[in-house]
């Protein structure tokens, strides 16, 4: 399991992380969301060790990362919002290089499963760029992912095949953040939304689903309740007419929190 406890950071003047905590556990899809400034990517930075919090702990398997990045960065597979490629290799010579970094073989297969082209980088339109910068996370066959923004300025059938291939990957504990909730809600199990470096909610994405409001069109007009027992009560004593449900969704929750 990824814990963060209280980890805070702070640049000048600048409070960029209030003492935020959270879990990500095996088998589980954490989304971290929030607008911009919220302290996503300061977050995903210091867990893969490119920065220094100011304060606070981060464990990987219960062991202090702060205190053994080395070691426990072998367990971390890390994809930045930009993608940092080597234009002049083929998708094999970039995954076969990284490969050799880890000292381990490369396993070619996954350009398969990505359906990426065994063809020189610099050909690749973004879509493939991104699979293979996913490719290479995974060479080393991490047990942690953590994905800045991995849908970022893709095509919408691209962004679905790199979500079906995350909903798969279910032996990794696995944190992403991304601004298209629609992504997030299709593959995360749990999100934490952020605002001025703060978690404001957390919740899991069938609890969102859950909150229902059943609008009920009666003879004497529309009543809207989100209790069942009320339902029932109200179709045992109106004239109805019609029942209709409406299902919470992410983004329903996302802008009522960001609007209080």
């Amino acid at each position: 399991m990824l814990s963060v406890r209280e980890l805070v950071k702070v640049y000048g003047d600048f409070v960029a992380l209030k003492g935020i905590s959270f879990d990500v556990r095996r088998g589980e899809i954490l989304g971290l969301i929030g607008e911009n400034g919220a302290g996503k990517s300061t977050t995903i930075k210091i867990l893969v060790g490119l920065i220094t919090p100011t304060s606070g702990s981060v464990y990987y398997d219960g062991e202090d990362f702060l205190s053994n990045r080395e070691k426990l960065k072998k367990k971390i597979g890390y994809v930045p919002e930009t993608d940092s490629l080597y234009d002049y290799m083929t998708a094999e010579e970039y995954l076969r290089f990284f490969a050799s970094l880890y000292n381990v073989k490369v396993n070619s297969e996954i350009l398969d499963e990505l359906k990426i082209p065994r063809k020189v980088i610099g050909e690749m339109s973004k879509g493939m760029r991104r699979k293979l910068t996913i490719a290479r996370s995974l060479i080393h066959d991490p047990s942690y992912l953590i994905y800045d923004e991995p849908f970022s300025g893709l095509d919408p059938m691209t962004s679905l095949a790199i979500a079906d291939f995350l909903k798969g990957l279910r032996d990794k504990a696995i944190l992403l953040s991304a601004h298209n909730l629609y992504y997030i809600e299709y593959v995360c199990d749990r999100v934490v939304i952020m605002k001025g470096g703060e978690i404001i909610h957390e919740c899991g994405i069938e609890e969102i689903r859950g909150l229902k409001t059943y609008i009920i069109k009666t003879k004497n007009g529309v009543i809207k309740t989100n209790d069942i027992d009320e339902l029932v009560e109200i179709l045992r004593n109106e004239e109805v007419i019609n029942v209709d449900v409406d299902v919470k969704k992410l983004e329903d929750l996302y802008f009522e929190l960001m609007r209080r």
